[in-house]
């Protein structure tokens, strides 16, 4: 399976190959999300009219409903246009397609002569990581920062990844089964870094022809001369972009619940005093993500009216469904002084690592801290959380924005 790095290099992205990412299943084609009611008495026989929703995905119904899709064999396709995909600039990403399918047959002879498929084994894998990041004009990779940032919030996000690599292909729906954010700044102002991984099936398959997303070129020319008039005039193109990494300058948390983003901009802002040394300072935190995908591997086709579709033994799962989900996190602090910065068991808290990471938590439990002495130096002290779920919390969020434990 591919690995491939795409990094962010000498303030520009690197021009060579791309990956991008795509949501399957935007909120606003809320059409898809009917599927994910299901009446009391079965599946495709209802008893009674009544019901609820969960977070189960029927696979090979997500793959056909797909807006702007296309068939290559079995497999779906979801067709490559720059509104759908978004350049994902990554540190590193790796994948796995089904490294695992063929096991050989036990036979009275114990050599292999036969080898069979694993129809288990037909599922989709991959991680990778990126740094947030900042342009001094456009940020390229804004739009593909914000679908992450929805498929953490939203329980089972289906999305899919695709790179530029002719020989690459990747497969989908994928769903995040893990994302964590963090930053530490203990030796240096350290970056944001975000990784993640994915797992889910096979029935959509990524497109072909995939164009590398290369920087913006500055339309003007500049012109440079040296000290002396007499020299020739030096010209060269610039990069319309100048990117830089969000760092632990732009993150900062607050505990208390905050709807509105310039809200918390504001009291933070405000509790810092430029005459007064404050009380402390943020030297790390993280936000970790873990979502428990259960696959169900079934019959591989569907019925529609009075045909069934047979897909054959390649597409993978089926059903995708949330077995579990944990968000916890931490925060390090160093204070000068011996003093209890949180002396709560259960607050609200509210955490930005910049760009589109904002994260509103209503209920959040502590943990006892930890602390580390240096004498002569202060005090570091690191908390530890796990949020709950709002008192009222919608499916999908549906005309509202409370989908889980955030806001």
């Amino acid at each position: 399976m591919p690995d491939i790095i795409n990094n962010v290099i000498n303030n520009m992205p690197a021009s060579g190959h791309n990956i991008y990412v795509c949501e399957l299943a935007p909120f606003n084609q809320t059409g898809l999300y009917n599927q994910q009611w299901k009446s009391f008495g079965g599946y495709r026989i209802a008893k009674n009219s009544t019901g609820s929703r969960s977070h189960l995905w029927d696979l090979y119904l997500l793959s056909v409903s797909m807006l702007n899709n296309t068939s290559l064999g079995n497999f779906r396709i979801k067709r490559f246009s720059e509104r759908d995909y978004k350049p994902l600039y990554c540190s590193n990403f790796s994948d796995n397609a089904g490294s695992n399918v063929y096991s050989p047959i036990p036979n009275f002879s114990k050599l292999n002569q036969l080898n069979h498929p694993n129809f288990d084994q037909y599922k989709y894998t991959g991680s990778f990581a990126f740094n947030p990041i900042l342009s001094t004009n456009f940020n390229q990779q804004w739009d593909a920062e914000n679908i992450i940032y929805r498929a953490s919030i939203v329980p089972l996000y289906p999305l899919l990844f695709c790179s530029s690599i002719p020989t690459h292909k990747s497969f989908g729906p994928a769903f995040l089964s893990s994302f964590e954010i963090s930053v530490d700044g203990m030796e240096n102002l350290g970056d944001v870094e975000i990784r993640c991984s994915v797992t889910g099936g096979r029935s959509v398959i990524s497109p072909e022809n995939i164009p590398p997303k290369r920087p913006n070129l500055d339309n003007n020319v500049i012109k440079m001369k040296n000290l002396d008039s007499s020299d020739e005039i030096n010209e060269f193109n610039n990069y319309q972009n100048k990117y830089r990494a969000i760092n632990l300058s732009d993150c900062a948390f607050w505990p208390g619940l905050f709807l509105n983003f310039n809200d918390f901009r504001r009291t933070v802002q405000n509790s810092y005093n430029a005459n007064v040394m404050p009380p402390y300072k943020i030297v790390g935190m993280s936000l970790r993500i873990q979502q428990q995908v259960n696959l169900l591997f079934t019959y591989p086709g569907y019925s529609v009216l009075n045909s069934i579709i047979d897909f054959g033994d390649i597409l993978g799962p089926r059903f995708a469904s949330l077995g579990d989900r944990t968000v916890s996190g931490t925060i390090k602090l160093f204070s000068p002084q011996n003093v209890s910065l949180i002396n709560t068991n259960a607050s609200s808290l509210t955490m930005y690592f910049g760009s589109a990471f904002y994260y509103t938590m209503k209920n959040v439990d502590w943990q006892q801290p930890s602390i580390t002495i240096n004498p002569g130096n202060g005090y570091f002290i690191e908390y530890e959380f796990i949020a709950r779920m709002t008192e009222i919390t919608y499916f999908n969020g549906f005309n509202n924005y409370r989908v889980s434990e955030f806001l």
